[in-house]
């Protein structure tokens, strides 16, 4: 995460990338190392903090929380409901749609994030994990909305930057791939993030796709 607004707990980046998932043979994605957020804080402190905060809160709101969040995937939760909602009650829910996302239910995730940004539209994680959401049912075009108003809000988040770059790599757009790859290298000069990783590799792959197309015709001449 990074640059989170005041006073929001914020959960890990759980965007599972599309092509490891997909087509790329097993052991070419980027290693995985302990996750440390621009803050320097680790994504299991951030787990810690956020176990700190909900222990503050009644176990019988808690409770109302959880209710409030089936009610919400089931449609029975109406706006002025929604409207009321404390910062712990947003933080319960937004655990909530993680563990949603987590588990694979990618359009329960949606609900519960698309609820969120309606909430506290200011929040570029909520929009960031509605677009991954989005990116993992293959809904491209509402993807990139959703990741492009996650990086105005934080033109840091080398995740969002990935992940749409990764939505146009799907795409065959190569020319906004490479924009969104740069951007989230360049915000990784030491080389440490593993989304920006991720874009590097990605890149190569891009690099590569245009040298055997423009190698193609010039192939086809010689025969």
């Amino acid at each position: 995460m990074y640059g989170p607004p005041e006073n929001v707990i914020l959960y890990p980046e759980v965007m599972e990338p599309m092509s490891d998932r997909k087509t790329e043979p097993q052991g070419t994605a980027v290693s995985d190392t302990e996750e440390v957020t621009d803050a320097g804080v680790s994504l299991e402190e951030l787990s810690q903090q956020l176990e700190a905060e909900l222990k503050k809160v009644a176990p019988d709101d808690l409770a109302a929380a959880r209710k409030q969040v089936d009610d919400l995937l089931e449609g029975d939760l109406k706006w002025a409901d929604l409207m009321e909602w404390t910062p712990e009650r947003l933080h319960e829910t937004a655990k909530e749609g993680y563990r949603q996302y987590e588990a694979a239910k990618y359009a329960q995730a949606e609900v519960i994030f698309k609820g969120l940004t309606v909430l506290d539209p200011d929040n570029f994680y909520y929009h960031q994990m509605l677009a991954a959401s989005f990116q993992q049912q293959q809904k491209y075009p509402e993807a990139i909305v959703e990741y492009s108003i996650a990086v105005d809000l934080n033109p840091e988040d080398i995740t969002s930057f990935t992940n749409r770059g990764e939505v146009y790599f799907e795409l065959k757009l190569w020319d906004l791939a490479d924009v969104d790859f740069d951007r989230a290298v360049s915000l990784d000069p030491a080389g440490q993030d593993r989304w920006a990783n991720r874009s590097r590799l990605l890149k190569k792959k891009v690099t590569a796709i245009r040298n055997v197309e423009q190698a193609g015709p010039a192939t086809k001449e010689t025969k």
